[in-house]
């Protein structure tokens, strides 16, 4: 049988009407995965946002959330990404060691001042840690910065010989995490996140350095005594997706998507850094107590601090041109504020 030619473009317009139809309708499901305890105020408001986002993309973009580690600790989360049995996570930056040398940046111990100046610095420096996820196939949302971490311990100590004698936790697999703790002479004790509060009850491990939050989060803080009033690391978690098949999405999809989890973490972020204090004073109101480093031991931290950074340079757990951009624009900061 002989179709004529407007019959045939008839029919080819219509199968890729057809089609397109098809692809605006498909549903891309994510699924997601923390360590962080199911019905904790801010999974319950990524359940909202979750939800806020299936209903405005009508039920093109869904998502299935894994609370409380039971897809595994970051690392297996990361795994599991990679594997595609997992589309999305929000981890802490440690687990990201492998595959970026950027995204640790902030990590670096002892060397912010407080969350107005790592708000600053990181208002400019953000994009530079999405980038280097986005080339090794991440689509980040942002990161969300969960507090300054202290050392918590059941033994009394405020110098780095106290310290020295402590089993000090590490999360299992983080190189930069060992290789931070032994530029400080101490050995660490590693462990998965899921396997810290049992460590702490069997006396595996006596010391963990987190933000009060997630001690009390996590209930670390039922098995610990004393708190070194030193803030040693800013800690923070980054959200995101896998980036190929965040690209399968239409592209006004994917902008609300970007949107509404930047809001989200922004949220949280705010909340965070709200509850950082109070949690502090949570803990002393429920027994710890509070170590206060003299001025000769504080110097000593500080100093051991940089020689840990420097690890990391020559490691190559971050790049010597990020660390210094870094330290160029707190600089700039500082000297903006003290004018």
């Amino acid at each position: 049988m002989i179709f004529s030619r407007s019959l045939v473009a008839i029919l080819l317009i219509a199968a890729s009407n057809l089609v397109v139809g098809q692809a605006a309708t498909a549903e891309t499901t994510f699924k997601i995965a923390t360590v962080s305890p199911d019905g904790s105020a801010w999974m319950r408001d990524l359940r909202r946002t979750t939800s806020l986002i299936e209903a405005q993309t009508e039920g093109r973009v869904k998502f299935r959330v894994y609370p409380g580690g039971v897809m595994g600790d970051d690392r297996a989360v990361l795994r599991k990404m990679r594997a595609r049995q997992l589309q999305g996570g929000i981890v802490q930056t440690g687990a990201l060691e492998p595959v970026s040398s950027a995204v640790q940046l902030y990590n670096l111990p002892m060397f912010f001042r407080d969350f107005q100046e790592v708000t600053n610095v990181r208002s400019e420096m953000d994009q530079l840690l999405i980038q280097d996820l986005a080339d090794h196939g991440f689509e980040a949302f942002g990161f969300v910065g969960v507090g300054f971490a202290n050392a918590m311990s059941s033994k009394s100590g405020t110098s780095i010989e106290d310290a020295r004698r402590l089993k000090v936790w590490a999360p299992k697999g983080d190189t930069g995490a060992v290789r931070l703790l032994e530029a400080f002479g101490i050995v660490p004790v590693p462990l998965s996140i899921v396997d810290v509060l049992a460590g702490l009850q069997t006396g595996l491990i006596d010391t963990v350095a987190v933000p009060a939050t997630a001690a009390i989060v996590l209930q670390w803080h039922t098995q610990l005594d004393y708190i070194l009033d030193l803030p040693f690391m800013y800690i923070y978690s980054v959200f995101m997706l896998d980036a190929r098949q965040f690209s399968r999405l239409a592209s006004d999809d994917q902008e609300l998507t970007r949107k509404t989890f930047q809001t989200f973490l922004a949220r949280v972020e705010q909340q965070n850094y709200a509850d950082h204090d109070q949690a502090l004073a949570a803990l002393e109101r429920q027994g710890l107590t509070v170590l206060k480093p003299s001025v000769e031991e504080v110097a000593a931290w500080r100093a051991a601090a940089t020689r840990a950074a420097n690890a990391w340079v020559e490691s190559d757990i971050l790049v010597r041109e990020h660390v210094e951009l870094l330290e160029k624009t707190v600089s700039s900061y500082r000297e903006s504020t003290a004018r």
